[in-house]
């Protein structure tokens, strides 16, 4: 900090449905520290991240039309560095407050040829792991009083750092809410490192996800959790190629 003469600017960008508020007020607070933050719109502006050294795209739920993906390529061309949080599949908790079973649905957004060509898949399913986060549950009422009772629930899965990368290394457990699971692709221009994957007892089921509080009754069945390390967070580095080759620029 002491000897940080002029701090760079990172964008949070806006107008996809992308979280606001409060629940980015902790992580803005802590960027602060080292940078300048400010919220972006990029509405079809080709310099709208122009002066920026990262963009953060946090949970967008509505789809990228092309200008705007345009707009982030010619950023990730000219060695802009991006942080994608993407849930490709959309479920709440919030659901579950009112009936015990909801679904977890595809949440597509456009970007998922970007992603192909940068070397990573977004599957749309959601994993679920015996390595995983306990939640509240009402068990009954002492007087007036609501008692609860934690349980673990699988479709919060706990991830550990998966090496020694710098990003995470001595990072503490990462918590996932309804996370889904990503496949790297064989293209040896970009580098893969797998940051944060799931343990070795997980499995995944595919959209659209019944998901059904009732299962908290009943422990898991090892058998079926066959899978191991799932990864759910994945760094890409290289020389990366435009999704827009030989295709009319919108």
């Amino acid at each position: 900090k002491l000897t940080t003469k002029v701090k760079d600017k990172i964008a949070i960008v806006e107008g996809h449905g992308e979280l606001e508020g409060k629940k980015l007020e902790d992580i803005i607070k802590a960027l602060e520290e080292y940078y300048v933050v400010e919220r972006v719109r990029l509405n079809n502006q080709l310099f709208a991240l122009r002066g920026f050294k990262a963009a953060i795209i946090a949970k967008p739920d509505s789809a990228f039309d092309e200008k705007d993906k345009y707009v982030l390529e010619q950023f990730i061309m000219k060695g802009g560095k991006t942080l994608w949080l993407i849930d490709p599949v959309m479920a709440s908790m919030d659901s579950l407050t009112k009936n015990n079973v909801t679904l977890g649905l595809a949440n597509p957004i456009n970007i998922d040829d970007i992603l192909f060509k940068y070397g990573v898949r977004l599957n749309t399913n959601l994993v679920l792991d015996a390595q995983s986060a306990p939640i509240p549950v009402l068990a009954g009422y002492q007087g007036n009083q609501p008692q609860y009772k934690y349980y673990p629930w699988i479709y919060f899965p706990v991830a550990f750092p998966f090496n020694d990368h710098p990003i995470v290394k001595n990072l503490n457990a990462v918590k996932f809410e309804f996370a889904s699971g990503i496949d790297t692709l064989n293209n040896k221009e970009i580098k893969k490192t797998i940051l944060l994957a799931s343990s070795q007892y997980s499995r995944s089921i595919n959209t659209p996800a019944r998901i059904d509080l009732s299962i908290l009754k009943k422990d898991p069945n090892p058998k079926e959790f066959y899978r191991k390390n799932i990864p759910l967070a994945v760094l890409l580095e290289g020389e990366i190629e435009t999704v827009f080759k030989n295709r009319l620029v919108p």
